[in-house]
């Protein structure tokens, strides 16, 4: 059952009215507990993200008690484009249920083509430094805005000729955003210690901060922790290569990051 559509797009209804025979015509670019396809169909190419089924759980709580992931992820990327952010236009929502909640649900919206963060991993920083300062600016924009990404991860982060494009967007903050927290969201991005240094330094600045210094120690610490955790959690001593959606390998060398 079609939720929301955008009116923009009322000529795709009776296309997304069958959004199960619409995503046999795409291509599935990520099998996980959710899945993305990219399909083209009446002079657009859209995002197909289709929810994993919930638990009995969280099935009666999506439908009863809180807004379901979809709809959370349209309402954030308004949220962006409101505030002059890059985020892909939503188009739908759909929702299917049972009587005690949530079946499957689906969130479509534009596709843009863009390759990922996942690619600063092990470059220096001579290579990425103009792609950080803008970065970094652009994050710190948002975060004076009172927006903050909680999955500000380098695959719901993609690089294109306008900008930096916003993705996944359901797991959004609205609030007061320090700049120290605003470091700790940045903490799990792929690269290399100079390159988050740089980050640190630019970002702090862009918000106001007359010495950066404490800003990039204190980025420093939340890198150590973050990549320290997650490799004890993964059981990872070394490197961690990403497979990208083309198919691009992005290795990133987990023992140089923590030096």
């Amino acid at each position: 059952m079609i939720r929301r559509l955008n009116p923009a797009y009322e000529r795709l209804r009776s296309r997304l009215e069958d959004c199960e025979k619409l995503i046999a015509e795409g291509t599935l670019i990520h099998r996980g507990r959710n899945r993305l396809y990219i399909v083209d169909t009446c002079g657009v190419t859209l995002c197909i993200k289709k929810y994993g089924t919930p638990n009995l759980f969280k099935s009666f709580a999506y439908r009863y008690l809180c807004a379901p992931k979809g709809l959370r992820a349209w309402r954030n990327s308004e949220r962006l484009r409101e505030a002059g952010m890059l985020s892909p236009e939503p188009v739908a929502y759909i929702q299917n249920n049972r009587p005690w909640g949530i079946r499957e649900s689906y969130y479509i919206c534009l596709y843009h083509p863009g390759r990922t963060l996942y690619e600063w991993g092990n470059q220096p920083l001579g290579k990425i430094r103009n792609a950080i300062e803008q970065f970094a600016v652009m994050t710190a924009q948002m975060h004076e805005k009172g927006l903050r990404m909680r999955d500000y991860t380098p695959g719901n982060i993609l690089q294109t000729e306008q900008g930096f494009i916003l993705v996944d967007t359901n797991r959004m903050r609205c609030g007061r955003v320090s700049i120290r927290r605003g470091l700790k969201e940045m903490s799990g991005l792929w690269m290399q210690p100079d390159a988050a240094t740089f980050l640190a330094q630019t970002y702090a600045k862009a918000r106001g901060a007359q010495e950066t210094a404490p800003y990039e120690k204190a980025m420093r610490q939340y890198r150590k922790r973050f990549w320290q955790r997650f490799a004890r959690r993964h059981h990872l001593s070394n490197e961690i290569i990403h497979h990208d959606l083309d198919g691009t390998q992005y290795p990133f060398d987990l023992t140089a990051t923590l030096s």
